[in-house]
């Protein structure tokens, strides 16, 4: 059986604790000049209580991290109020389907979600070089330039965090207002990379801001800064991040997500749903049957179209909503019914089953520890293949260069 999904998305909003746990990942630009502390000791001199933790080997991409156990072990060293993800400086820009950033991040987001449903994951949306990228210029002409370069970033970073449910710290796009607004402010280290002491603030200014959601002007810790620098970067930081807290999916309520996990068919008229979160279930479906399982089995008698709807509520109290539609129909001469094709499912042990692609799109599937389990061209609408048990991560690109992923669960 496969369903036709029609996602309906129930937003809870969320407030901030006075103690805050946050975790960093990612590489050189997050340790250069000491990011967590400077962020640690901004919130401090607001009233906040911040605890942080970093890990940052230079030049690590989130797929690096997603398979290192040094990063593994951090993210389950606690229930982490916040853990914040950065990919490599030029990954972070370049086109989604020609890298495993997607990949990375998914698979570090299922971690951070198993480890603790309450965290927050926060994509770091970080800057263009300064005059461009020569590395990469001739293969991508928009990496060319710092504008190109930053649109590039922004419109990844965006993607990454709505397809996620997580939040976008826009420190990219602080970052261009200052270069516009006050040019003489140098938020480069001399590599035309790496942020100098007021790259470093700025960025500590716009995580206070998508953190806490308020503003953090007139901060008292200015770190080495004179104080009418670090006003200017409070004020660009709290603007661009308040001024546009729906476009960095600060309404999100912590990746509580209610979209099923997986499904897997026992027999030819039912389908069982899997959700792995700790919380709280109720399924329901239009032909009167409802359950409070966490991977509920519902059967049919016949064909026909049927309305699902899980609500979860995570450990933490927030609660998401998801409906979609089912068409039921018979499969010609054979006994039972199926279902109009829509998504990635394991129907069988050790079997994955695609239906419902248009030919030429490519799958991947890979394991959460980076392992790539299957490459594939999808060239008809039903493909069937092998595939190893466990919990793994698919992501499908089509010709346009479009990709959508999500986990699927192999008995």
């Amino acid at each position: 059986m496969r369903w036709i999904l029609a996602c309906h998305l129930l937003i809870a909003l969320h407030g901030s604790a006075q103690q805050t746990s946050v975790l960093f990942i990612g590489n050189s630009y997050t340790a250069a000049n000491d990011l967590p502390n400077t962020f640690r000791q901004l919130a401090l001199s607001l009233g906040d209580t911040v605890t942080t933790a970093m890990q940052a080997p230079g030049g690590y991409t989130l797929m690096g991290h997603a398979s290192t156990p040094a990063t593994i072990n951090s993210i389950e060293s606690q229930p982490w109020d916040f853990v914040v993800m950065q990919e490599q400086s030029q990954l972070g820009a370049l086109p989604l389907d020609i890298t495993d950033t997607e990949i990375g991040a998914v698979q570090l987001v299922a971690t951070i979600e198993q480890n603790d449903e309450c965290t927050y994951p926060v994509f770091y949306m970080t800057w263009g070089r300064q005059n461009g990228d020569a590395l990469n210029c001739p293969d991508f002409p928009f990496m060319c330039t710092y504008e190109g370069m930053q649109q590039g970033l922004r419109d990844n970073y965006v993607e990454l965090s709505d397809s996620n449910d997580a939040y976008t710290a826009p420190v990219g796009m602080a970052w261009k207002k200052v270069r516009e607004d006050h040019p003489l402010i140098n938020l480069y280290q001399a590599d035309e990379s790496h942020p100098s002491v007021e790259g470093t603030y700025l960025a500590a200014c716009v995580f206070y801001s998508t953190l806490f959601q308020q503003s953090c002007t007139g901060a008292s810790f200015t770190s080495s800064l004179p104080p009418a620098t670090a006003a200017i970067l409070q004020g660009i930081a709290s603007t661009t991040v308040l001024d546009s807290s729906t476009t960095w999916n600060l309404d999100v309520p912590n990746g509580t997500d209610a979209t099923i996990d997986g499904s897997s068919s026992n027999g030819p008229n039912d389908i069982t749903y899997y959700h792995f979160g700790e919380g709280t279930h109720l399924w329901s479906c239009s032909n009167g049957q409802s359950s409070t399982d966490a991977n509920p089995t519902f059967t049919f008698s016949g064909p026909g179209i049927y309305t699902f709807t899980h609500t979860y509520t995570d450990p933490c109290g927030n609660t998401d909503t998801v409906t979609w539609t089912g068409e039921v129909y018979p499969i010609g001469i054979e006994e039972g019914i199926a279902v109009r094709p829509h998504h990635v499912s394991s129907p069988n042990a050790l079997e994955v089953e695609v239906i419902g692609a248009t030919g030429e799109e490519v799958l991947t599937i890979v394991d959460l520890s980076g392992r790539t389990l299957i490459t594939r061209k999808l060239d008809t609408d039903h493909v069937r293949m092998h595939c190893p048990p466990g919990l793994h991560v698919w992501t499908i690109h089509d010709r346009s260069g479009r990709s959508r992923n999500g986990k699927v669960l192999v008995r």
